[in-house]
């Protein structure tokens, strides 16, 4: 019940709560009047006309001040940043509208992991729960307490990672300037470029091979399994293979599901009888008839992983070119809503080059990138799929680039050992990094391929998102994110800025995001669990994932202050810490 003032009316208060009461009690007000009334009898007679009429006023005064008041909090409230536990040690602000931000739609991260532990818990899943709660705890217990920072500190000995910054720009304020190996953002791409078929102007198209154990083929399931459409499904074809539900050499089943899904087709068409049988012949021609009767987007992924031994197609680049630059010609004539995909194998890289058709020939540079636990039989967890792709990008960026075949394998079958923490950063790689530093990648097809088929093709990787209940929640995670598209539609731009590496010691004034790129420099391979920011002695931000995103409000007055990143790990002891002035040390643990 709500307290009245000494006239008889509700006491309004800030409060949500109480205002709510209020604004349920108002209309009783006049009842309130009344029953005071009842205490003064001699007034009843003389001023019951009047008293009807106050009673009326008061209940409408009442709860349109009552309305009003509540407006007003809720749009004070509005203008305060949402507030959790690590409230106490920063606020961070909202970035600027000009440069919206692309935060994933998704829950806050603490109540990511709350959510995580209890499906969890409901599927048995006892130490995935249990990694889960200590980040929630580690989260609560808050960033420890540093001293100022000084290049004078002695150098952590072993940094569990090499730390580069980079500023959130618009696209009109980048200027244009040439690759740069370490520093893949300072490409720009001009405004008068003109863009391949199919190529939306930002973004990344999300595709997916639905071999997974919930999917198990049928593209419709995907949605309702990872929580957003996609815009490209994956299908592959044997050369001259009759599609037996159609009679066709299209695949014209698959294609007309993904028609009615509004989506985009990836084929992955492989000359299996090798080059010389590819001539333009029937087959060939009533292929691409067949692909433009689909009416939608196809990508033609022909003959990729030419650069691999594995594959019947490799050994004799100029072949493969002579027939590469066939099959385009033959799709310019039949089928314009087939897009050209040059697609090598991101391993071996020194014989890629060889195999290029050339720009003329190639409307999108597609790339197989796959992160493994084990290289050459030997674990090897240090890294993440950036390193190997930067050189690549360097070479091909004047093209929009699609990872074609992207996937993290979590279970290495000859061991039956799993790398499910592991492979649940390297994930964040991928899909968080990999896109902001990279603009021209334009599309992810993940290859989604479950443990039941890995060992029915005699395979050595378990890549099913599904079948890790770290990676499950995380993909769906990432891919809310505005960056990345679920439908083909050229030319969109929904990605108005890009990220430029910082190298001056100090940032521009104002609000600001910044985002981080970890290098994963320890054997482990483990990522950090947190990664602040701190500019001089002020705290600036922090995040807790890839990309590792941050907004930062920059003091005028502090702004030529070197800026210092510091990464955690899930103990909250400091393994790393860069600058803009020169590698900093250590720091003592403490409150908040």
């Amino acid at each position: 019940m709500p307290r009245y003032n000494k006239r008889g009316f509700p006491v309004c208060h800030g409060g949500g709560g109480e205002i709510l009461v209020f604004i349920l009690y108002a209309p009783l007000t006049p009842l309130r009047l009344g029953h005071t009334m009842k205490r003064n009898p001699p007034l009843r007679g003389t001023c019951i006309m009047r008293n009807k009429v106050i009673w009326v006023l008061t209940a409408l005064l009442g709860l349109a001040g009552c309305v009003a008041f509540y407006q007003f909090v809720l749009e004070t409230e509005s203008n305060v940043p949402v507030q959790n536990s690590l409230d106490a040690v920063a606020k961070l602000d909202n970035p600027p509208a000009a440069v919206p931000s692309s935060r994933p739609k998704q829950p806050d991260i603490l109540t990511y992991w709350v959510n995580q532990e209890k499906k969890s818990e409901q599927a048995g899943l006892t130490e995935t729960a249990a990694a889960y709660r200590n980040r929630i705890d580690q989260y609560a217990a808050g960033l420890p307490t540093l001293p100022l920072m000084t290049p004078n500190w002695p150098n952590i000995q072993t940094p569990s990672t090499n730390m580069e910054l980079y500023l959130r720009v618009p696209m009109s304020a980048q200027p244009l300037q040439s690759v740069q190996p370490l520093k893949p953002t300072e490409t720009a791409i001009p405004a008068t470029s003109a863009l391949a078929k199919h190529e939306p102007a930002s973004g990344v198209y999300i595709g997916m091979l639905g071999a997974d154990r919930r999917v198990g083929y049928d593209v419709t399931k995907i949605e309702d399994i990872y929580g957003r459409k996609h815009a490209l499904y994956l299908s592959y074809v044997g050369w001259r293979k009759v599609q037996t539900d159609t009679n066709t050499y299209f695949p014209a089943r698959t294609a007309e599901r993904v028609k009615e899904l509004d989506g985009a087709l990836q084929i992955g068409w492989e000359p299996r009888f090798g080059l010389d049988d590819v001539q333009d012949d029937e087959y060939v021609r009533r292929f691409a008839r067949e692909a433009k009767a689909s009416g939608i987007p196809i990508f033609l992924r022909y003959a990729s992983e030419m650069n691999g031994a594995w594959v019947p197609w490799h050994g004799e680049p100029q072949k493969y070119i002579e027939k590469f630059r066939l099959i385009h010609d033959i799709m310019a004539e039949e089928a314009p809503n087939v897009a050209m995909v040059w697609s090598p194998n991101f391993w071996p890289p020194d014989t890629i080059d060889s195999y290029y058709p050339g720009d003329a020939f190639v409307d999108w540079v597609g790339f197989s990138l796959y992160s493994t636990p084990i290289s050459a039989e030997k674990e090897q967890l240090k890294g993440t799929v950036i390193d190997t792709f930067a050189p690549l990008y360097k070479r091909y960026s004047h093209k929009p680039i699609m990872i074609s075949e992207g996937a993290v394998a979590h279970t290495y079958l000859p061991t039956n050992q799993a790398y499910w923490s592991w492979a649940e950063s390297q994930l964040g790689y991928m899909y968080g990094l990999l896109p902001r530093l990279f603009p021209q990648v334009k599309a992810i097809t993940y290859f989604n391929f479950s443990k039941a088929q890995a060992i029915r093709t005699n395979g050595t990787y378990v890549y099913d998102i599904g079948e890790n209940p770290f990676m499950d929640g995380y993909y769906q995670r990432l891919i809310a994110s505005d960056w990345f598209l679920s439908k083909v539609e050229p030319g969109v731009d929904p990605i108005p800025y890009r990220y430029t590496p910082v190298l001056d010691r100090s940032l521009p004034s104002g609000q600001q995001t910044v985002l981080v790129y970890p290098k994963l420099t320890n054997e482990q391979g483990k990522p950090p669990f947190a990664i602040a920011m701190y500019q001089g002695n002020q705290f600036l931000g922090v995040s807790y994932e890839a990309p590792w995103e941050i907004d930062i409000q920059v003091q005028s007055e502090s702004a030529s202050e070197p800026w210092y990143v510091v990464a955690y790990n899930d103990q909250m002891e400091v393994t790393a810490v860069n600058s803009g002035v020169a590698p900093i040390a250590q720091a003592n643990r403490g409150t908040p």
